[in-house]
């Protein structure tokens, strides 16, 4: 089974209508379904996510939006450990000349563990990352 792993913008896309990658977010989105390709959901990302919809669209969208990401088949949890943690560190300071967000560096260090070398996002910023592969194209 095909996995992606999946960054908090994309997810914000695909719920927000009025994101300008709302369309694209969905497209995407179907099509993983219709392959049954797995997102994968980090924990970190999970927050990273909660606290954005929390402070832009309230607590009733957050909480909604996270009941739905926990509970739909189309995700895969995928909880950080130790050893994840230490990884996301080292990179976020190795990269100290990029403007990734620590998050963004949790994602790459899950993405070499797991050797999964596409993400589900609209940063840009992922296109500076060595083995990524950034999506939609």
């Amino acid at each position: 089974m095909k996995r992606i792993l999946v960054d908090t913008g994309a997810i914000y896309a695909f719920v927000r209508q009025p994101d300008a990658n709302h369309l694209p977010a969905r497209a995407f989105v179907r099509d993983c379904i219709d392959r049954r390709v797995v997102l994968v959901l980090s924990d970190a990302v999970f927050s990273e996510t909660m606290n954005l919809l929390n402070k832009r669209q309230g607590p009733r969208v957050a909480i909604e939006v996270g009941v739905a990401l926990r509970h739909t088949p189309l995700y895969q949890w995928q909880a950080l450990g130790p050893d994840d943690e230490r990884a996301t560190w080292a990179l976020f300071q190795k990269y100290d000349d990029k403007a990734w967000s620590y998050t963004d560096c949790a994602v790459l260090a899950l993405a070499q563990r797991l050797r999964i070398a596409e993400v589900f996002t609209f940063d840009a910023d992922f296109d500076q990352m060595p083995g990524i592969v950034r999506l939609p194209r």
